[in-house]
């Protein structure tokens, strides 16, 4: 994107004081870092003092600006609840409860002295309220729960042998918040305690017909992570509108530890949702030690394996096995596509290959074969106004022989 200077509509985000102590970092994503004071977020840039010189940066090429206050964690034995919201904003909380509409939360305390931002959270932005975050078994169990979910609200028990759940439209809360009035799929209402809610709250939000575009991810010292659509100076504090529309008003800017552009920036694969072709896996072929029961992979090898490629292991990225192809719709917001492709660490045979391409809107910009016993493949292509991207991945041996395609870090970026 192109920023004109000429008429530019100036609307100062951040601001940072004399105040604060330390130095903030910027890094851009070509990697440069520059170490001095944020000066200000504007409409498309950022501005940085560096040294005696300020800079202006366009929002693209803006990876992460790290303000210095640190993240406070929860205590080892501290017991917290999770608010997702629409536009994956999550909230850590103490306490929680729904008022009319609203749902009240009390959020975990953060650095002494550093006051709570304030906010108000309507139903109609709430994804869910997982109850017990703080124990991973209880959020492995709210995963998958949510795979398996239908269309309507859920009021969630939990119980010995996991997650229950009562289905139907949740319509508001009593005003002292310990009852929430409950339509059932038969139509009958009913009052039902908020703490015998002990898995949760899920709610079946309309999808918008508009979603306004991502700035950045905030990331504040109490541990909640904010999907900004906007950022604003707000007195000596911080204003952030997320993209579901609310707003979360912080009343000093040290209460913001981190603004992450990746988020508006850069789109990992494994977190989008491909169109699939693939066949389906035959009998013979099956192997169920290896649990493969998915057309393809995000962030994880079969048998729940970390991707790792000549050593190396990816956090995130795809694997692909052999006849599959995947095509991701971007909309030409995107202008370079990186990965770093190979076959699986775990595949013994050296000889193992197979053929993976890459086209954009129809056009192969990569197709090569790609062997075990080789290097890794560092891919970076010019996907500038691009609408889709389509991966392919082509061999004649089964995927546990080596039919099958690692891409490291699969990723778009503005």
């Amino acid at each position: 994107m192109r920023c004109s200077y000429r008429g530019l509509l100036i609307l100062p985000l951040v601001v940072l004081a004399a105040g604060i102590a330390g130095a903030d970092d910027l890094t851009t994503i070509g990697g440069k870092k520059l170490t001095g004071k944020l000066a200000a977020v504007e409409k498309g840039l950022v501005r940085f003092q560096s040294g005696t010189s300020e800079v202006a940066i366009p929002n693209q090429e803006v990876l992460l600006v790290d303000l210095g206050h640190k993240v406070v964690a929860p205590g080892k034995d501290a017991k917290y609840h999770e608010i997702e919201l629409t536009d994956g904003t999550r909230l850590r909380c103490g306490k929680f409860s729904v008022k009319g509409k609203k749902v009240a939360v009390e959020l975990l305390p953060g650095p002494e002295k550093v006051a709570v931002p304030a906010f108000e959270l309507p139903l109609s932005s709430v994804f869910y309220v997982l109850r017990g975050a703080d124990d991973p078994k209880n959020r492995d169990a709210w995963k998958r729960m949510l795979v398996n979910r239908g269309k309507r609200d859920l009021y969630v028990i939990r119980q010995d042998d996991g997650l229950n759940f009562v289905q139907g439209t949740l319509l508001e809360g009593n005003p002292d918040g310990s009852l929430v009035l409950f339509e059932k799929e038969d139509g009958t209402k009913e009052n039902l305690r908020l703490s015998r809610a002990t898995g949760g709250l899920v709610f079946s939000q309309p999808q918008p017909m508009q979603v306004p575009q991502t700035l950045c991810r905030v990331v504040d010292v109490f541990g909640n992570t904010l999907v900004a659509q906007a950022v604003e100076m707000a007195g000596s504090g911080v204003k952030v509108t997320t993209v579901s529309g609310v707003v979360v008003t912080y009343p000093a800017a040290g209460g913001v530890a981190q603004l992450d552009y990746a988020q508006g920036n850069i789109a990992y694969l494994s977190d989008l949702q491909p169109q699939v072709e693939a066949p389906e896996l035959p009998p013979d072929e099956a192997n169920k030690t290896l649990n493969v029961r998915a057309a393809y992979l995000a962030d994880r090898a079969p048998a729940n394996a970390q991707l790792r490629l000549d050593g190396v292991e990816y956090p995130k990225g795809l694997w692909v096995p052999a006849d599959t192809a995947l095509t991701y719709t971007i909309g030409g917001d995107y202008r370079e596509f990186k990965a770093v492709v190979g076959i699986h660490d775990q595949i013994g045979d050296g000889e193992a290959q197979v053929r993976v391409t890459i086209e954009a809107d129809g056009r192969a910009l990569f197709s090569e074969t790609v062997k075990r016993k080789d290097k890794p493949k560092d891919v970076n292509l010019d996907i500038k106004n691009v609408k889709q991207v389509r991966i392919q991945v082509e061999s004649e041996t089964p995927f546990f022989n080596g039919g099958q395609a690692v891409l490291g870090h699969a990723r778009v970026q503005k």
